[in-house]
């Protein structure tokens, strides 16, 4: 089994990035971790999507068992397991998972001066 090289490292490597934005680098650090995940044919699993939320993104969706928005995402992931998603439909579960956040809230309370 190859070794796999770290997100942060496949990061430094794309030379486009060296002087990008946080906000760049946010992004491609979602594509590269959705890319390590994918099939070859650059699809998802619902199984393996489900995965990827809980170990990647547990900070976001950890409170949200109850809400029905997450209930109705999660549930979809559980059925229909031979359709795969693509690298849109991540980033629309991704978003929508992150605007019903309480992290999100926590994080539009940080200060940005002093």
């Amino acid at each position: 089994m190859a070794k796999r090289i770290s997100i942060a490292k496949q990061l430094a490597s794309i030379k486009a990035l060296g002087k990008a934005s946080d906000l760049e680098k946010a992004f491609a650090t979602v594509a590269l971790v959705y890319n390590n995940s994918a099939d070859p044919d650059g699809k998802l699993s619902r199984a393996d999507t489900k995965s990827l939320l809980q170990t990647q993104f547990g900070s976001f969706i950890q409170g949200q068992e109850n809400k029905p928005k997450y209930k109705e995402i999660v549930s979809s992931l559980d059925e229909e397991s031979e359709n795969k998603l693509d690298f849109e439909d991540f980033m629309i579960i991704l978003i929508s998972l992150t605007l019903m956040s309480d992290l999100l809230q926590e994080i539009r309370k940080v200060k940005t001066t002093k």
